[in-house]
């Protein structure tokens, strides 16, 4: 009987702490998503968050920077979608930061094996949150 205890209880535990890491990675995953489109050399960035200040997309290489831009605060409400024409950009693969006062994500993009298209990487994501004071 005891045995059996000791097995459930192991069973139990593996399987909140899976629970558990599977609710955290989806609760980290940043709602700023590189999409490819059906067009060749097309990209579709998705900025979903709810803000009025102004978000900056930065495509870059190893080189340096490649294209800049800045969508307006005020037009916000519900986030944005927009698209961006990359066949000019000669590299198999570039970053594209995304960045606002409240988070920054930079995506890695390849080539995909077709060469229509680039496949995005998530490699970073900086939230920065204001400090707030608590007068106790």
């Amino acid at each position: 009987m005891k045995i059996q205890t000791i097995i459930a209880a192991g069973l139990l535990v593996i399987l909140s702490t899976t629970v558990a890491t599977t609710n955290a990675q989806s609760f980290d995953e940043p709602a700023v998503k590189i999409l490819p489109t059906n067009q060749k050399g097309i990209l579709k960035v998705l900025y979903a968050y709810d803000a009025n200040q102004s978000v900056k997309i930065t495509f870059f290489n190893d080189k340096g920077l490649i294209l800049s831009d800045e969508v307006k605060g005020e037009s916000l409400s519900n986030g944005f979608s927009k698209k961006y024409d990359v066949r000019n950009i000669t590299s198999e693969s570039f970053w594209i930061e995304v960045a606002s006062d409240n988070i920054s994500v930079t995506y890695k993009l390849t080539e995909s094996m077709d060469r229509k298209t680039y496949v995005p990487f998530l490699e970073k994501t900086t939230y920065s949150h204001s400090l707030v004071a608590s007068n106790n």
